[in-house]
């Protein structure tokens, strides 16, 4: 099984793929792409573009998204809509949405990735293991 899990923090999507199964798996691919601008039409085309590249050489079986709060205290920003809503209307794949409460009863951890692709391979290790269950 291939998970492709993916968190968004400000203007920037940050991703990791993971394939193999819940007792084993291996980090198959890590970046992260940035949104230019939210209220440029060149900007967002120019971000669909990137996640039709990323979705097309990943091919994942499951898209895993942390979950942004869309009210309330700690909202999500307008960066981080418009880009969830880019991702969702081009994923060919199941996708998922994992609550940041359940990223902290995971422990996975890859000491190889910066810190700030650490949540992505929560999702991705969170939801591989939710659809082996």
């Amino acid at each position: 099984m291939k998970v492709l899990g993916l968190e968004f923090a400000s203007s920037n999507l940050n991703y990791v793929a993971i394939i193999g199964s819940s007792d084993s798996y291996r980090i198959e691919t890590s970046s992260r792409i940035s949104l230019g601008g939210t209220r440029d039409r060149d900007a967002l085309v120019a971000f669909q573009d990137a996640v039709n590249t990323l979705l097309n050489d990943v091919a994942p079986d499951v898209l895993a998204i942390k979950e942004k709060p869309e009210t309330g205290k700690m909202r999500a920003g307008a960066a981080s809509l418009k880009m969830e809503g880019i991702i969702l209307a081009n994923a060919s794949c199941p996708v998922v949405f994992i609550s940041g409460q359940r990223l902290n009863q995971t422990a996975d951890k890859a000491p190889a990735l910066v810190s700030y692709l650490q949540p992505a391979l929560k999702v991705a290790v969170v939801a591989m293991n939710q659809q082996t269950e």
